[in-house]
Formats: structure tokens, C-alpha cells, sequence
């Protein structure tokens, strides 16, 4: 037999072996597209196993932009609760409860938890706001970790840690150095009042239900994610109705890193309030109603427009 051949291939058997070539290319194709989706599907999945297991660093409050708060509010457990969060005419607030008072200011601590040093902060708060509020801050802090059972809570309060006060400069004083002026003076002031026979001015018992401002709350309560924890905004306006007046919706888009930190937070916390502060004013709340594992947020129901955008344009205008 010739090595070359000098017959010439029938028509057919060449078209055979084109569309023969045809399939074996394309199913090559699509084993390839394939075996790719498999692979970014699986690499996906180990990726966010390894973002959602991880243990990431304590965040620290964004005083100019956005910061999420947890509120330690679980439902159900009302008359224990560390704080109450309200949203009634536009607003919402974050009070510090009786329960969570008596956290800040057990008896057993020692003299710097004493009802007399809470009396004195709830009453320099009466006078000077900002002195009071930040006079407040260790002592929320140890209650914090008081109420979620972590070590060394009354180690977070000492006299000679200094108090920073929100718009004052220079060296900040000391606690036990306001805490011994202000007691001296409503020692003075009962004192005139005695000697004027009008009796004392101070209190057997202390008003709770105090409302607690956004840049308190953020130096005090744990930081559960900050702008940086989210890709970008958006608000959406669900227009009037004639039983409702308008509403927004924002959706927050989260990071990997923010999806990871709010995972985590939730397998912890649920039934327990977030709380929104912007610039160091509280916004906005939602309840955690189950583990999530998502990549945004609708945060449904938001009465105030100034509110919204300003939660939109904490994220869509961070600049790391």
C-alpha cells in the first residue's frame, strides 16, 4: 500500500469529522466554563468561611462619620435590660435603664460605685451636661462589661484616669478631682440650704431613664462596624399615602469585612437593638432578628429625610 494515498476523501466523510472537531471543541468549552465556575464557586465559599470564622480586632468609634452600636437590649428580657432604645416622632433615643444604672453603680465595688458618686454625676449632669456625660463614660464602660459577665469590670473606673470633656482644651482633669470639686460643692450648697432652713437639696433617690447622646454612646458601647465596614448607600422614598406620611428605605452594602464582623455580632446578639450614630448624633436603630449572613442591609421605615440622607452620605462620602 502507497504511503500517501492518491484516492480523494468522499464529501461526507469531511464534513463528519468538521462537525466531529465541533463538538470535541465545545465540549472542551463548556468543561472548562465549567470547571471555572466550580472553582470561583468553591474558592467563594472557602473564602467567606474563612471571613466569617475569623476573630477580627476591636474597632474604634468614627467620631466624623457613621458607627453601629450594639444596644444590649434583648427583647423579651425588658426589666433587665442595660438600655432601652425609643423612636417615637421622628426621633430615636438611647436611655440608660434603671438595671443598667445599678450595673454602673454597684454597691459592692468600693467607694468609687457608691450611690453618693452617682448621685453627684446625675446631678453635675443637671448643671454642666458635657461634664456629666463624660464623667458617665468609665462608668458605663464597667457596667458594660459587668452585665456581659466579662473579668475586671470595676478596673475600667480609677481616680487618677484623666476625663476627657467634649469642647474643653488643655491638660483634662482627673475623675477623682471633679468628682472630690462637685462633691464639695453640693456639700456647700446643702449646707446653705440647711442654714436657711429650707432643708437639704439632695435626693434619696436618683431619676433613671436617662437618655444617653450619640458621642457618649460611642465611647461607651461596644463598635460593631464604622464606615469603612460598607461599599456604598442608597435611599429610596416611598412616597405619601392617605394612612401614612413618607417614608425611606436605605440599603447599606457591605464590605467582606463588615459582612464578617456583623455575622459574627448577630450569632451573639440577636434580638438585641444596632444603633446608628452619625457624627455623634443617634440616627437610627433596627433589631437584629435572627443570624444573618448578607452582603447589604434595608433599614425600612425611616420617618425623617435628614436623618436617611445623612446615613447615605456617611458612607457614599467616607474617604479612608
Amino acid at each position: 500500500m502507497p504511503l500517501f494515498s492518491n484516492e480523494v476523501t468522499p464529501e461526507y466523510q469531511a464534513a463528519e469529522r468538521v462537525v466531529f472537531m465541533r463538538e470535541r471543541g465545545t465540549r472542551a468549552l463548556l468543561l472548562v466554563t465549567v470547571s471555572v465556575i466550580v472553582l470561583w464557586l468553591v474558592g467563594g465559599q472557602i473564602r467567606d468561611r474563612i471571613l466569617l470564622q475569623k476573630t477580627w480586632e476591636p474597632l474604634t468609634y468614627d467620631a466624623q462619620n457613621l458607627t453601629v452600636l450594639g444596644a444590649l437590649d434583648r427583647r423579651g428580657d425588658y426589666d433587665h435590660n442595660f438600655f432601652k432604645v425609643v423612636q417615637s416622632n421622628k426621633m430615636t433615643r438611647v436611655e440608660l435603664t434603671a438595671t443598667g444604672w445599678d450595673y454602673c453603680f454597684p454597691t459592692d465595688a468600693g467607694p468609687l460605685f457608691s450611690d453618693q458618686i452617682g448621685d453627684i454625676i446625675k446631678g453635675v449632669q443637671n448643671i454642666d451636661g458635657k461634664t456629666g456625660d463624660a464623667l458617665l463614660v468609665p462608668y458605663i464602660r464597667a457596667g458594660i462589661d459587668r452585665y456581659r459577665q466579662l473579668p475586671n469590670a470595676s478596673a475600667k473606673v480609677s481616680a487618677d484616669m484623666p476625663i476627657e470633656i467634649e469642647g474643653r482644651t488643655g491638660k483634662p482633669e482627673t475623675l477623682g478631682a471633679l468628682l472630690n470639686r462637685y462633691q464639695e460643692k453640693k456639700r456647700v450648697k446643702e449646707q446653705e440650704a440647711k442654714e436657711e432652713g429650707g432643708g437639704t437639696s439632695s435626693s434619696a433617690t436618683v431619676e433613671h431613664g436617662t437618655v444617653i447622646p450619640g458621642n457618649i454612646l460611642m465611647r461607651a458601647c461596644p463598635v460593631l462596624l464604622t464606615s469603612k465596614c460598607f461599599s456604598s448607600a442608597e435611599l429610596t422614598i416611598q412616597p405619601a399615602s392617605a394612612l401614612a406620611d413618607e417614608m425611606y428605605t436605605v440599603r447599606l452594602n457591605l464590605t467582606p469585612e463588615g459582612r464578617s464582623r456583623f455575622y459574627r455580632w448577630s450569632k451573639e446578639h440577636e434580638n438585641e437593638s444596632i444603633v446608628f450614630v452619625v457624627k455623634g448624633d443617634v440616627i437610627t436603630a433596627g433589631r437584629v432578628a435572627q443570624v444573618l449572613d448578607v452582603n447589604w442591609w434595608d433599614i425600612n421605615n425611616i420617618r425623617d429625610h435628614r436623618s436617611a440622607q445623612a446615613l447615605v452620605d456617611a458612607i457614599n462620602h467616607f474617604k479612608p
